[in-house]
């Protein structure tokens, strides 16, 4: 029998909402997605459900796709509590945390401390795009936090996410080229091969630090032409991926 949940006392409702939290999400190894197509996504590509909270008439519109499914009928007050988007979707599912495992690869991308949820989410998105096997997040927003699982559109659920810090990433890649994406004094695309190495993108204020650039390989510059000094990370970086994807 479909369970239903009326009170926003409820000791479920208030894990939703406290997962909201990277600590908890980390601690509880669980994290939430929302929206019909984000949900759909990560349950196709077999990410580990733990249920599927939905108002009535969210069920009522979407009940064909999740008949086998274990379903909790919810308030709209309730959807809105757990929710973080301003407009509920009706739909919000709690997944496990995916286990952390990879096989190095120049078919890969690290962002090194990236802070805007957009722009890692874009990242991500482009990086599914352009089938990157394997993206690095080196001390950066958490890839699971609802902002940017949203951002993904649900993407996430076709790269290899990796937490990680620069050193134990590097230690793991020595045998790999790096190519730093710097906003000036590196080589324009027709200059450098990066087909197969993998890209490494800074921090949206501060871009990579000087250490970091050091211990790459190669350094690419994003030739332009009209007035603007640099490019936002999540675009700057979806070129990179590009003129990647391009050359292999």
């Amino acid at each position: 029998m479909m369970q239903k949940i009326t009170s926003q006392q409820n000791d479920t409702i208030k894990h939703i909402v406290k997962l909201q939290s990277t600590s908890y999400r980390n601690k509880h190894k669980q994290f939430i997605a929302q929206g019909y197509s984000v949900c759909k996504t990560l349950i196709d590509q077999q990410y580990q459900l733990i249920d599927i909270y939905m108002t009535e008439s969210a069920w009522n519109k979407y009940h064909e796709t999740y008949t086998d499914l274990p379903i909790t009928l919810v308030t709209d007050a309730i959807m809105h509590k757990i929710s973080t988007t301003v407009t509920p979707s009706g739909i919000v599912a709690v997944f496990a945390l995916p286990q952390q495992s990879y096989i190095p690869t120049h078919n890969a991308m690290a962002l090194y401390h990236i802070q805007d949820p957009g722009n890692l989410g874009t990242l991500i998105r482009t990086a599914a795009a352009m089938n990157i096997e394997n993206v690095f997040i080196i001390d950066g927003v958490d890839p699971y936090s609802p902002k940017v699982i949203q951002a993904t559109a649900g993407t996430i659920a076709y790269t290899n996410i990796i937490t990680t810090d620069w050193q134990n990433f590097i230690n793991k890649h020595t045998h790999i080229a790096t190519c730093a994406l710097v906003v000036k004094d590196g080589q324009s695309p027709e200059y450098i091969n990066i087909s197969n190495s993998i890209i490494v993108i800074g921090n949206e204020g501060q871009g990579l630090p000087i250490e970091i650039i050091k211990q790459c390989s190669q350094h690419l510059t994003i030739p332009m032409p009209g007035q603007t000094e640099s490019l936002n990370a999540a675009i700057a970086g979806s070129i990179a991926l590009y003129i990647k994807s391009v050359q292999n």
